[in-house]
């Protein structure tokens, strides 16, 4: 993702000088049929500062397209700003005449004036800007365009009639457990009493379910997926299980209380000892590795799925967990960090006691109010658990340095009140491959539907720099990733299965990136 909005400063700048360059020089296309004169190119535009309507008005960023005869802001400004009374600035060389037109707008008549920077101009309707140059021959026609966003851009939103079940056999399902394997999704819940894996190519593709037996029975909590194998714990004696395909068990040899997470391929557990001495193991073991007490205060079961991260200063991944229940039986609210030897508390930030959270990577916006751009910024987000016996959370909390210290993320981001309070969910990202058909509707029995792209603006295209000057090899963006949060089951406040799976994104997630 970030490279992709490295590449969106880089392609405003890019067509920003192109366009003021293009200002300067007749550009021909190869056909020789269109020649752009010096005489009637807008060289700047921007809008007159009005508090009233938006703080830094003025600073608000417009592309100008000298080819396409096209003005307009790439980075819409925030939903709901009135753009029916706005004053704009151009500059332009000595002209006979620079007339504004308006058409089909909300409050103004439609209307053909001389410009002035004084006079109002509606831009709910078709606007444009015709110069006249001084020979009075030559002429230019501009289509303005002031893009607001439709929605709440920097909200995550959730399709309410989106939700499905849970992908059972008989429609009981009493627990659940769901994990990634080799970009897969695997499901596998105790359903009327048998149970019950499933697998999809992604959440939102087919299901296949099958009834599948163990010689053991499963905690199915600690169902957990490497990058080569599913390993389960046995909930008779904690025996430690390995699978290639989640169907067929092998035994480990070890015996384990609960899963902590997975880092680099290596399973991270908890083991008690005969004297009740919490200790931190791993599984494959490598050489020389020797099981560690837990320290004080660390959580020995109950904790978040485990994501990763690589620091920029560091030279290790980094493995996070959040919340859990301690030695002591208590839960706590604070992350950890292993950085494949050891395990360490991340900072003195307690978001209070949590057991069950869901912990995902994510990417949320900083929004600068000085010109309406967004720049992206990695994002820890950790939601759900129990925070008391019988009580679930789904308060959402985000942390921008990696688990030091999490605050509260603002209502925007919040979940909304049809999805249940639950613990123990598990929360997946996957990307979804989008185009400009399926972004406007995915059509009649797709049991999914994606949030709408904006408008492709003029200059979303993949870039050929040559290209720029001849005209040659220009193609619009065809398709795109959208990462898609996907919630799966979890258990309410009273401890019943919710039978449901939630897809949702950051609206401003789903819009059109620019390569």
């Amino acid at each position: 993702m970030n490279r992709r909005f490295l590449l969106y400063t880089f392609v405003c700048c890019m067509f920003a000088t192109m366009a003021v360059s293009c200002g300067n020089d007749d550009v021909v296309s190869d056909n020789g049929n269109v020649a752009l004169s010096s005489d009637v190119a807008i060289t700047a535009f921007n809008l007159v500062d009005d508090k009233d309507i938006l703080a830094n008005l003025d600073s608000v960023f417009f592309t100008i397209d000298l080819k396409k005869a096209e003005i307009y802001n790439a980075d819409s400004l925030p939903k709901g700003t009135d753009i029916s009374r706005m004053c704009v600035e151009m500059s332009y060389p000595t002209c006979y005449s620079v007339e504004v037109s308006i058409s089909g707008a909300e409050r103004m008549v439609d209307t053909t004036f001389a410009y002035t920077s004084s006079d109002t101009i509606d831009f709910t309707g078709k606007v444009s800007v015709k110069l006249t140059a001084a020979d009075q021959v030559t002429t230019r026609t501009y289509n303005v365009k002031v893009n607001v966003h439709e929605m709440e851009s920097d909200s995550l939103q959730w399709n309410r009639l989106a939700r499905r079940d849970l992908p059972s056999l008989y429609n009981n399902v009493t627990q659940q457990k769901t994990v990634k394997f080799d970009d897969d999704v695997y499901c596998l819940m105790r359903d009327n009493g048998s149970y019950v894996l499933a697998a999809a190519d992604a959440p939102d593709a087919s299901w296949s379910s099958e009834a599948v037996e163990y010689p053991f029975t499963p905690d199915i909590v600690s169902f957990t997926a490497t990058d080569d194998a599913f390993y389960i714990i046995s909930a008779d004696n904690g025996e430690l299980y390995t699978s290639q395909d989640a169907r067929n068990w092998n035994s480990c040899g070890v015996y384990w209380a609960s899963v902590s997470g997975v880092y680099n391929n290596r399973l991270l557990g908890v083991a008690v000892t005969d004297d009740s001495r919490y200790m931190l193991d791993e599984y494959p073991r490598r050489a020389a590795f020797v099981p560690t007490e837990a320290e004080e205060g660390f959580p020995v079961r109950g904790t978040s799925n485990m994501v990763m991260y690589r620091s920029e200063w560091g030279t290790n991944d980094i493995g996070i967990i959040i919340g859990g229940v301690m030695a002591s039986g208590e839960r706590t609210g604070r992350s950890w960090g292993y950085d494949g030897d050891n395990w360490s508390q991340l900072g003195n930030n307690d978001i209070g006691p949590h057991e069950g959270m869901m912990l995902l990577n994510y990417t949320t916006f900083d929004v600068s109010t000085e010109n309406w751009t967004a720049t992206p910024r990695p994002t820890l987000l950790a939601l759900g658990g129990y925070v008391k016996d019988g009580e679930a959370d789904n308060t959402l909390y985000v942390s921008r340095n990696y688990g030091v210290t999490w605050t509260v993320g603002d209502s925007l981001i919040q979940l909304p009140d049809y999805i249940p309070d639950v613990a123990y969910a598990d929360a997946l990202v996957f990307n979804t491959t989008m185009t400009d058909d399926n972004a406007k509707s995915r059509g009649g029995n797709v049991v999914w539907k994606s949030h709408p792209a904006r408008e492709l603006p003029v200059w979303y295209m993949s870039i050929d720099l040559m290209s720029l000057t001849t005209g040659d090899g220009i193609k619009p963006v065809e398709s795109w990733e959208v990462p898609y949060i996907y919630i799966f089951g979890g258990y309410t406040r009273n401890g019943n299965i919710s039978n449901s799976i939630w897809k949702g994104v950051i609206n401003r997630l789903a819009f059109k990136p620019i390569y």
